[in-house]
């Protein structure tokens, strides 16, 4: 089972839900069951009040039908679970009336969503006479949906078992279920129909950037869906990002209207927003929030702000998406370089040019280092292991002096945020203590990570967007891949999750950023490597794996720039998505490559 069962939706959402004003573009299916059931009826095209709405989006609808009169308990709790399903029906008035008086007052359909597969509905043989009856639904649990609309995936990839009682008793001469679950059971399909998959983004703290918040928004036929994304929008981050982000706005903040006027996107929120924006850091920073989370929808429109329907005081507020392209969740553009050491010289990755040596730092003293990271900022660093115990430093400029960060006889890998901090994690007397450090000038600092300390860490890295990390970790029943955020506020690492579970006889090489969402893990098992990318996010695979039998380390960054990996006798190798094949840029010597951050 899930260890994150659902909680309940706030007051709040829910009443959003409920509300709407604009119809959308769908096809309607009639039908009297599950989705594992033919349909009963034809499925025909209609049309809702906004025909053409570039805001909204094609959706299947589902009418729900009332009980079957004289149906057996296996009917009625199927004929409930279908009727639950239909998100037509917003406060499920008709999946009611498979309910007993009493459970139609008890049951909530907002108390979250637990996600099945193919499911079986038994029950005992009824005899003559008998007033009460057991159904079972005996399934497999794919995952849920928590209050806070954030979907949470079965422990295993292939889903947990899940087993749930229906009590059912006469009423009148029919069945009607008097004990149901809380909440929503849905099958796959019918979760897919009705709830779809965005990016939310929310202000990077004290930081020009983005951090991406995979959300499911419910489908709302009565307002269109990019009202429902905005509204969720201002409801805040889910729970794994909270204290790692900012809110998008204040509580005294909703929203009237989305809609297309013209080459605009006009939102009409209520009078609070006038004081949510007072300060412009808060304006560039909602600016740059609406433009990304909308971007899906509103294509290359502007988007103007308007309050109770009226101009925004002072004069219009106009978003030009254009204006936060800085504000790119994934950092990095397609220009970004790659870089490596060899012979103790850097190296940038440029096929053409032979790979040029760059100026570079100057004498290490008669150090190696290994395992080489690169920041991000004009004035960009390296960091790197010294052979001989700690993370050293240098700039990129020539003559740049190499000084040590980070103490410690063997840490791990450097990881740089975008805000100009190395991070690293340096086992001592059998715990594992997450060091992070700006500087030479004084001790690194210790960052609170109760999650890791009693494991052992070995690999440790901040996401570009800087309130992210993924961890290479050991509990002591096999390696594992974890993921969290940062609170820079309290300076703890917090919310550790598994994204990658321990598997026997399984070895987590190496893990590396490939965007804001997405991590590529190496795993090897006997003889075998492969390369998976793994949404964050949704905590999922995000694609199917590589073939990686080389491959002793990877580096990524975002598309279209290539994932780039070291083999075992120092070559460097790019994947070719068009050959689906590893192509060599670097034959022997050198280090692993890197990207900037990641």
């Amino acid at each position: 089972m899930a260890t994150d069962r659902p909680l309940p939706s706030s007051p709040l959402r829910s009443r959003r839900l409920l509300g709407g004003l604009a119809a959308v573009l769908l096809v309607v299916l009639a039908c009297a069951s599950c989705s594992t059931v033919p349909p009963v009826g034809n499925v025909f095209p209609a049309r809702g009040a906004s025909e053409g709405d570039p805001l909204s989006r094609p959706f299947v609808r589902i009418l729900a039908a009332d009980p079957k009169p004289n149906g057996s308990p296996n009917e009625i709790v199927s004929g409930f679970l279908a009727a639950a399903a239909s998100f037509d029906d917003l406060t499920r008035t008709v999946a009611r009336k498979y309910l007993t008086g009493e459970a139609q007052r008890s049951w909530s359909p907002y108390d979250g969503i637990s996600i099945y597969d193919q499911r079986s509905l038994t029950s005992d043989p009824l005899r003559d006479g008998v007033q009460e009856a057991r159904v079972t639904l005996r399934t497999t649990l794919l995952g849920t949906v928590d209050g806070d609309s954030h979907y949470v995936p079965s422990e295993t990839e292939t889903g947990s078992e899940l087993t749930m009682g229906f009590t059912l008793i006469k009423v009148a001469g029919q069945w009607r279920i008097s004990s149901a679950p809380a909440g929503l059971l849905l099958s796959n399909d019918d979760f897919k129909r009705a709830y779809r998959p965005f990016d939310l983004t929310f202000a990077a703290d004290g930081a020009e950037g983005l951090v991406v918040d995979q959300v499911r928004v419910p489908i709302n036929p009565r307002e269109s869906l990019a009202k429902s994304l905005v509204d969720r929008l201002i409801d805040g981050p889910t729970r794994p990002l909270q204290g790692a982000v900012r809110p998008a706005l204040g509580t005294e903040v909703n929203v009237n209207s989305v809609v297309a006027d013209g080459d605009l996107v006009v939102i009409d929120f209520t009078y609070g927003i006038v004081e949510a924006v007072r300060d412009s850091a808060d304006r560039e920073a909602l600016s740059a929030q609406l433009a990304w989370t909308l971007k899906p929808m509103t294509e290359s429109r502007r988007i103007e702000v308007r309050v109770n329907g009226e101009t925004f005081p002072g004069g219009a507020f106009i978003i030009d998406p254009r204006d936060y392209d800085r504000f790119n969740p994934d950092v990095l553009s397609g220009e970004a370089q790659a870089y490596f050491l060899q012979q103790g010289k850097l190296h940038v990755i440029d096929k053409e040019r032979e790979n040029p040596v760059l100026p570079g730092p100057g004498d290490a003293q008669g150090r190696r280092f290994t395992d080489l990271a690169v920041s991000y900022e004009r004035s960009a660093k390296i960091a790197a292991l010294a052979q001989d115990g700690g993370v050293w430093v240098s700039g990129m400029a020539p003559g740049s002096q190499w000084q040590r960060w980070i103490p410690g006889a063997k840490p791990t890998a450097p990881s740089w945020d975008r805000y100009g901090f190395v991070w690293s994690v340096v086992r001592d007397d059998g715990t594992s203590k997450v060091y992070r450090s700006g500087g030479p000038s004084g001790p690194p600092t210790l960052v609170a990570a109760p999650q890791l300390t009693p494991t052992d860490v070995s690999a440790f890295r901040v996401a570009r967007d800087g309130a992210r990390v993924a961890v290479i970790s050991d509990d002591g029943h096999g390696q594992r891949v974890l993921v969290g955020t940062i609170d820079r506020a309290k300076l703890q690492v917090q919310n550790l999750r598994v994204l990658v579970p321990a598997e026997d006889a399984q070895e987590i090489s190496d893990i590396a950023w490939r965007d804001a969402s997405t991590l590529l893990v190496l795993t090897k098992k006997k003889s075998e490597r492969e390369l998976t990318p793994w949404s964050v996010t949704q905590g999922i695979r995000a694609d199917t794996a590589k073939a990686a039998s080389r491959i002793e380390s990877i580096t990524a960054a975002p598309d279209p720039l290539p994932v780039l990996a070291g083999t075992a006798d120092g070559g460097i190798v790019a994947w070719d998505p068009q050959k689906k094949q590893w192509t060599t840029l670097v034959k022997s010597g050198a280090s692993p490559p890197v990207y900037p951050l990641g």
